[in-house]
C-alpha cells in the first residue's frame, strides 16, 4: 500500500507539473499573437486618426476660404459704402446743404468814388453783375464753396437787383461794400484775380468809375449753409 501510494502520489505530481508546464506553453504561445492583434488594432486607430485629421483640415481650410471670401465681400462693401459716403458728403456741399469753413480769399467790392465833374457827388454802384461775375470766376478756379455777404451761393442761384442793390435768391438787399468769401484752393483763385485778362468788365469799370476791387487769401474761412427757407423765382419742384 505504502508503495502504491507514493506512485500514486509521484503521478499526481508529474501530472501536476505537465498542466502547468502546459499552461506555461499554451501563454508563450498565445501571447505573441495577442501582441499582434494589439499592434494590428494600433494601426488601424492611427489609419483611423490619420484620416479623420485629413477630413478635418480639409474642412478647416474650407473654412477658412468662406471666411477670407466674406471678409473681402466685407471689405469691398466696406469700401463701395464709403465711396457713396463720400459721394453724398461732396453732393451735399456743393448743393450748399452744409457749413464749410478753410483756405481761401476773401473779395471785397466798394462802390466807386464820385468823379470831379459829378453833380449829385454819387459815384458808381455796385450792382448783380459785377457780384456775378466774380463769382463765376472763383467757381471756375475750384471754389469748393462761395458765399456773398454771408449768403450761401448754389448752383441754382439767381441774382438780380439794381444800381446799388444786390438780391440773391429773394434775400434781403445787399449793399456796398460786398464781400465774396470763397473756400478752395487760394494761390490759384488770388492768381486768377490777378490776371489783367480776367474780369474785364469789372476791371473796364475800376478805370472808367472807380469801382473797388480788393482781394487778399486767408488761412481760414467759414461759409455757412444755404438758407433753404429762400426760394428761387422760376424753379419748381417737379
Amino acid at each position: 500500500m505504502s508503495k502504491l501510494a507514493g506512485v500514486a502520489l509521484l503521478a499526481l505530481v508529474a501530472l501536476a507539473v505537465g498542466f502547468v508546464l502546459a499552461g506555461q506553453v499554451r501563454a508563450e504561445l498565445l501571447t505573441p499573437s495577442n501582441q499582434v492583434a494589439r499592434y494590428q488594432a494600433l494601426v488601424h486607430s492611427v489609419q483611423d486618426l490619420e484620416a479623420t485629421n485629413v477630413d478635418e483640415r480639409r474642412q478647416i481650410a474650407d473654412l477658412r476660404g468662406e471666411i477670407d471670401a466674406l471678409e473681402s465681400d466685407a471689405a469691398a462693401r466696406s469700401a463701395t459704402t464709403q465711396a457713396l459716403h463720400d459721394t453724398v458728403s461732396d453732393l451735399r456741399a456743393h448743393a450748399g446743404l452744409v457749413a464749410m469753413h478753410g483756405p481761401g480769399v476773401e473779395v471785397t467790392l466798394r462802390n466807386g468814388d464820385p468823379g470831379p465833374d459829378s453833380g449829385s457827388g454819387t459815384g458808381y454802384l455796385v450792382n448783380f453783375q459785377d457780384v456775378e461775375d466774380v463769382v463765376d470766376l472763383l467757381f471756375a478756379q475750384g471754389a469748393e464753396a462761395v458765399s456773398v455777404s454771408g449768403r450761401r451761393i448754389t448752383p441754382l442761384s439767381a441774382y438780380s437787383g439794381s444800381a446799388g442793390e444786390i438780391v440773391i435768391d429773394q434775400g434781403p438787399p445787399l449793399t456796398s461794400p460786398v464781400k465774396v468769401d470763397a473756400i478752395g484752393d487760394r494761390n490759384r483763385m488770388l492768381a486768377a484775380l490777378d490776371d489783367p485778362n480776367e474780369l474785364p468788365g469789372v476791371r473796364a469799370r475800376q478805370v472808367q468809375f472807380q469801382l473797388h476791387l480788393t482781394y487778399e487769401g486767408l488761412p481760414d474761412i467759414s461759409v455757412p449753409a444755404s438758407d433753404s427757407s429762400l426760394q428761387v423765382p422760376h424753379v419748381t419742384a417737379s
